[in-house]
């Protein structure tokens, strides 16, 4: 979405790099990238790869201070695609919405937290001045006039109808009890991952994403780089997925969109580095993650089995693509 932004408008980003350890940006990375160009700051509430939410609080704290300073005018929207439907119902999450002064647009997907079918998405403006008459166009219709903020003139409304069923069948609390259950389940999973040894008693992998609160219910891990494994993420994957469980295993790597290179995801950790995470949703119940247990204990029994011979039938495979990805 945001590429196709940059394309369509004709923006220059300018993207801040953050560290493994957090996954996130920081205020004074953020603050680093601003110029008198700056048109706005855009702040993830639950990235896809390990489902931790962006320091919004501390980056509207910097722009309040920067703003009066320079006499800018600069406000944030928040990607809350997945998040929206998440850190509402979780009070440990410091202030990240409109309760925010800098804080002039959020976006969010229903189909993804929200319960509702996929294509389902919505966008909310702190106060009307901030939905530029370029964007939202007033059009007449029947005899009417609508304002008109799509590419595409006619949407279908079957997301609108679940989204508006699902408010009313779940409510608050029933929103409430669907992000505890999430954040249990992906709790046992990685209190389980983190279990798994190696034969010399070292963690068999390394944790990337939040934790237990204050995040999504995501799983990120990757394999211990410590141990020099003869096999990585992306086979882990492929081996998971014959057990019917897809894993999804990433290089720690971007694509830029401003010269289309290849570039490091992380200033800390090299692009070849592999990692995988496992999303844990509301129809997860404790008996499936208890399989998907099962599972990770029996697919690493078997890569450490094939031991070297892993490098002998993966690695000639993996130059060919120059590391680009796993050829089978």
């Amino acid at each position: 979405a945001w590429e196709k932004l940059f394309r369509y408008m004709d923006i220059e980003p300018k993207f801040v790099v953050p560290s493994k350890n957090t996954f996130t940006i920081t205020a004074e990375g953020v603050k680093a990238q601003i110029d008198e160009k700056t048109i706005g700051v855009v702040c993830i509430m639950g990235n896809h790869y390990g489902g931790q939410y962006d320091p919004v609080w501390e980056v509207d704290e910097m722009l309040t201070k920067l703003n009066k300073e320079r006499g800018f005018q600069i406000g944030i929207h928040v990607d809350a695609a997945s998040g929206g439907f998440v850190a509402p119902f979780q009070p440990e999450v410091p202030a990240w919405d409109f309760r925010l002064p800098n804080v002039l647009s959020i976006s969010a997907s229903g189909h993804k937290f929200g319960e509702s079918v996929c294509g389902t998405g919505w966008v909310v403006w702190r106060q009307r001045e901030g939905l530029s008459e370029h964007v939202a166009i007033s059009v007449s219709y029947l005899g009417g006039k609508a304002d008109s903020y799509t590419l595409n003139f006619s949407r279908p409304a079957s997301g609108i109808f679940v989204q508006y069923y699902k408010f009313h069948r779940l409510g608050w609390k029933g929103y409430h009890r669907l992000s505890r259950n999430r954040m249990a389940n992906a709790k046992y999973l990685r209190d389980a991952i983190k279990g798994i040894k190696h034969s010399d008693g070292r963690p068999k992998f390394v944790m990337l994403d939040a934790g237990d609160s204050g995040c999504l219910s995501v799983v990120a891990a990757c394999l211990n780089p410590e141990l020099g494994l003869p096999y990585d993420d992306i086979d882990l994957q492929h081996h998971m997925l014959q057990n019917h469980w897809y894993v999804s295993g990433y290089k720690m790597n971007l694509h830029d969109p401003r010269d289309e290179e290849t570039k490091p995801l992380f200033h800390d950790a090299p692009p070849n580095q592999t990692m995988f995470r496992v999303v844990v949703k509301a129809n997860v119940t404790r008996a499936i993650m208890e399989n998907l247990v099962r599972c990770f204990h029996s697919v690493i029994q078997e890569l450490d089995a094939l031991g070297p011979g892993f490098s002998s039938m993966h690695h000639p495979k993996k130059a060919k693509t120059s590391h680009k990805g796993h050829a089978c």
